[in-house]
C-alpha cells in the first residue's frame, strides 16, 4: 500500500528532445572503434554515414578498407536511350571511384575490393583502363595489403583491362584475387620489368586472361608463380594453356585449387612441386598431371573429374592412377567421376587408403565399379556421404557387391545418401553397407522429390543390420 501511495504521489518526468529522449551511445565511442564497424559495410553504405552528423562526416575517409561495386551505381534518374545509359554509368563509376579515392588518400590501405560491369566500346574502354591504372597506383603507393578485382564485360569486341607493370612489383601485398575480363602479362622482350610479390600468400586467378607463348616456359602465370617466394594458397583455372609441359614449382604452397571453366582441348602436360601441399582440388577435363614428389603432409583433396572419350584408353589409367597415387594419405576426400568413360578403367588406386576417414562420393551409371574399389581400399573409413549423380546417360552397370572382406566398412559409424530414388544398384550398395558395418551409429537418407518417406524407411528397416545400434533416418 505505501508503495502504491508513493508511486501516485510522484510527479511525471519530463523529456527534453535531443537531449533524454535520444541518447546516441554509438557516436560517443572511440574513433578507432567506429572505423573498425565501418569496415564491415561496403563503401556507398559507409559514406552515407557522413550525413549523420558532424562526428560522422568525416569517419569514412579513415576506414582502411574500399568495398566498391559498379551495380549499385544507379542510373535511373538518368533520361537517355539504352546504350547511353550503360555508358554513364560507366563515366559516373570511374568518377565515384576517383572522387573516394581522393578524398581517402591518406594512411595505408587494408582491403581494396572493386567489381566493375562494364558497357563501353573500345575507346571508353581504354579512356576507363587509364582510371584503373591510376586507382591501382594510388592503392599501391598506400601499401594495400588485399586487393580484389573483378571486372565483367558485355563487349567480346573490346580488350580486356590490363594491369598496370608497375603494379606487378607490389611489396606489401597479402592477398591478390582477380577474376573476369583482366589481362596480366609482362612483355618478356621488356627484361627489366619482372613479377615481385615478396609477401603474397594467397593468389586466385578465376577465369583472366594469361598471355602465353605455344611451347614454352615463358608462360607469363608460371613467370608470376617464380614472383611469389612466399605463396600458401593457389587457385586458377587453366582454359588458356597451349599443348606443352609445364612445371609449376612453389615449395611454400598448402592450398592448391585448379581445373578448367570452359572447353579446354590442348594436350598439356603439367609437373606440380609443391611437397608442402595440404589441400588439393582439381575439376574439369583431366590432363597428364604428374607430382615430383608423394604429398605426405595433404589432409584434404576434392576432385571433379571427367575423361574424354577421345584420349586413349591406357593414358585415361595412367592419368588417374597418378593421380591417386599422389593423393594416397589424404584423411578427407571428395571424388566425382563424371561422363561414360569410366566403367573401363579397371583398378584406379594404387595402394590402400589407410588414412582415409571421410568419402564424399557423388555416383552415375558408369561409375559404380569405382566406388566399389575404393571402399575396398579404405579400411579405416569412418564416415560415408554418397551423391546421386545420375543424369541422362543410361547404363546397364550396376553396384555389384565386392568379396566378402572382414576389414570392409569395419570403422564406418556414420553413413549418409543423398537424393535416393529406391533404384536397384542403390538399394543394393545400402544392402551391402548395412550388412557390413559393423559399428555404424547412423544411416541417413534424403530422399528425392515424390517418394514416400514412410515407404521408403518400412523397405530399408527391412535389410539386415550388421550393427545392433544402427539408426535409420529418412529426411
Amino acid at each position: 500500500m505505501a508503495e502504491s501511495s508513493t508511486q501516485s504521489n510522484s510527479k511525471p518526468q519530463t523529456l527534453y528532445p535531443g537531449k533524454d529522449a535520444v541518447v546516441d551511445r554509438i557516436s560517443s565511442l572511440p574513433e578507432s572503434l567506429l572505423c573498425h564497424i565501418l569496415c564491415f559495410l561496403p563503401t556507398k553504405e559507409s559514406v552515407a554515414t557522413s550525413i549523420l552528423s558532424t562526428r560522422w562526416e568525416l569517419l569514412w575517409t579513415l576506414v582502411p578498407k574500399l568495398d566498391l561495386d559498379s551495380d549499385k551505381i544507379s542510373s535511373s534518374a538518368l533520361s537517355l536511350d539504352d546504350v547511353d545509359v550503360e555508358v554513364a554509368r560507366d563515366i559516373m563509376f570511374a568518377h565515384a571511384v576517383s572522387s573516394v579515392l581522393v578524398k581517402q588518400e591518406c594512411g595505408e590501405l587494408q582491403t581494396f575490393r572493386l567489381r566493375w560491369e562494364i558497357w563501353s566500346d573500345g575507346w571508353q574502354v581504354f579512356w576507363l583502363n587509364k582510371n584503373l591504372d591510376a586507382w591501382l597506383g594510388t592503392a599501391a603507393a598506400r601499401k594495400v595489403k588485399e586487393l580484389d578485382l573483378e571486372i565483367v564485360m558485355y563487349d567480346s569486341d573490346v580488350e580486356n583491362l590490363k594491369l598496370p607493370p608497375s603494379f606487378f612489383s607490389c611489396r606489401t601485398l597479402v592477398v591478390l584475387k582477380l577474376s573476369g575480363y583482366i589481362d596480366i602479362d609482362i612483355d618478356i622482350d621488356t627484361p627489366s620489368l619482372s613479377f615481385n610479390f615478396p609477401s603474397l600468400k594467397i593468389l586466385h586467378l578465376l577465369e583472366i586472361v594469361m598471355p602465353s607463348i605455344m611451347y614454352s616456359q615463358e608462360h607469363s602465370f608460371l613467370r608470376l608463380l617464380s614472383g611469389c617466394p612466399v605463396l600458401e594458397d593457389l587457385s586458377f583455372t587453366t582454359t588458356d594453356f597451349f599443348e606443352g609441359e609445364y612445371q609449376l614449382c612453389v615449395p611454400t604452397l598448402k592450398r592448391l585449387s585448379f581445373g578448367e571453366t570452359d572447353f579446354n582441348y590442348s594436350d598439356y602436360e603439367l609437373e606440380i612441386n609443391a611437397p608442402a601441399l595440404e589441400y588439393f582440388e582439381f575439376y574439369g577435363d583431366l590432363r597428364d598431371i604428374k607430382f615430383y614428389e608423394k604429398l605426405d603432409n595433404v589432409v584434404q583433396s576434392d576432385v571433379y573429374i571427367s575423361i574424354s572419350k577421345y584420349v586413349p584408353e591406357g593414358f585415361r589409367r595412367k592419368w588417374v592412377f597418378n593421380l591417386f597415387a599422389a593423393l594416397n594419405n589424404v584423411k578427407f576426400l571428395s571424388f566425382s567421376p563424371r561422363g561414360t568413360e569410366w566403367h573401363n578403367l579397371g583398378n584406379i588406386y594404387p595402394s590402400s587408403f589407410q588414412n582415409l576417414v571421410e568419402l564424399k562420393f557423388k555416383v552415375n551409371g558408369c561409375s559404380w565399379n569405382v566406388l566399389q574399389d575404393l571402399l575396398q581400399k579404405a579400411p579405416n573409413l569412418e564416415t560415408l556421404v554418397i551423391t546421386n549423380g545420375y543424369d541422362s546417360v543410361e547404363s546397364n552397370l550396376y553396384w555389384k557387391e565386392p568379396q566378402y572382406d572382414p576389414a570392409n566398412l569395419s570403422s564406418l559409424t556414420s553413413f549418409y545418401y543423398r537424393g535416393f530414388k529406391g533404384l536397384n544398384d542403390e538399394v543394393e550398395l545400402v544392402k551391402y553397407v548395412l550388412k557390413e558395418a559393423r559399428v555404424l551409429k547412423t544411416a541417413t537418407f534424403q530422399v528425392s522429390s515424390g517418394e514416400s518417406k514412410e515407404s521408403v524407411l518400412e523397405k530399408l528397416s527391412m535389410f539386415p543390420r550388421c550393427s545392433t545400434t544402427c539408426l535409420l533416418r529418412v529426411e
